[in-house]
């Protein structure tokens, strides 16, 4: 399954991680949510229940959240977050339990702390 985004009613713009968010589509999935966060001010992210995530993938959701918090937009997921996004934080020592400015001076939702 591909990566993919859609806009519902209210504006706000869905992204369907498709089954791999690695290196080998880390510039698609960049590009897909760069799109997003200039065409919106809700971005959201929908994971596959078995999709692939490398640390590539990681950096592009750290970064994309930053992103989104400097323009004044919000980039979240809906859904659960999958086991292989935990996996990849915990095994590479990025999990973080401290307050994050880009994340309303709250912990990280993507590294450890909750929505």
């Amino acid at each position: 399954m591909p990566l993919n985004s859609s806009v519902r009613e209210n504006g706000e713009i869905i992204i369907t991680s498709g089954d791999r968010l690695t290196i080998e589509n880390a510039a698609e999935f960049s590009r897909i949510v760069r799109e997003a966060l200039e065409a919106s001010k809700n971005v959201a992210i929908e994971f596959e229940p078995a999709v692939e995530i490398d640390i590539t993938g990681v950096q592009v959701l750290c970064s994309a959240c930053k992103s989104a918090a400097q323009s004044n937009n919000q980039f979240s997921y809906h859904g659960p977050q999958p086991q292989a996004l935990a996996d990849v934080i915990a095994k590479s020592g990025a999990e973080r339990n401290a307050i994050c400015k880009y994340n309303n001076n709250s912990k990280c939702f993507w590294f450890g702390g909750t929505k």
